[in-house]
């Protein structure tokens, strides 16, 4: 985060640059002090023990947590919009999980057990109001720059890096074309 704050960096392309510039650069070739092996040969060396993540699995491990109380109309309220819960459930505790960028799919849990879906009654709100001010906040001042922009210098290493495992490509060495 130091070196992005007094860096050049103006969008979220430039930024993925110079992350994989340091992965490649800098961190895949650190040594570890445990090990013995960089980050790089110790990923190659358990390939085959490596698995994709369930995609199901993911969204949920990142949906928002709230508790709120059933009223006795058999609703709930979150961030100004209502939802319909079962009425027998009036009075209990539920809690909530939901993507904090849609409010329009609730799912309810009570003591761990999921309830189903809460059916959207009225939504004024579509994202939850602490991601919606994300885009909305000013952007904070720059910092007083630094004479080296490590970031950048590290994208121009990678670059460089590139360059020279791609090769020269020489149109003598390509095979010829074959016309049908």
């Amino acid at each position: 985060m130091p070196e992005v704050e007094v860096s050049e960096i103006a969008t979220l392309s430039l930024l993925n640059e110079s992350f994989w510039a340091w992965l490649e650069c800098v961190y895949h070739r650190s040594l570890h002090r445990e090990t013995q092996q960089t980050p790089l040969e110790r990923f190659q060396q358990g390939l085959d023990t490596v698995r994709s993540a369930d995609p199901e699995i993911l969204r949920k491990a990142f949906l928002w947590r709230e508790t709120r109380k059933v009223r006795k109309d058999g609703c709930i309220e979150l961030q100004g919009n209502r939802y319909q819960i079962d009425p027998h459930l009036a009075g209990r505790k539920l809690e909530l999980r939901f993507d904090p960028f849609d409010l329009s799919k609730m799912e309810v849990f009570l003591e761990g057990v999921s309830l189903g879906k809460a059916v959207v009654l009225i939504q004024g709100r579509e994202k939850h109001i602490s991601v919606e001010r994300l885009a909305t906040q000013p952007l904070l001042p720059p910092k007083p720059k630094s004479s080296l922009d490590y970031l950048t210098s590290l994208r121009s290493e990678y670059e460089i890096m590139q360059q020279k495992q791609a090769g020269h490509l020489r149109f003598s060495k390509l095979p010829p074309i074959k016309e049908d």
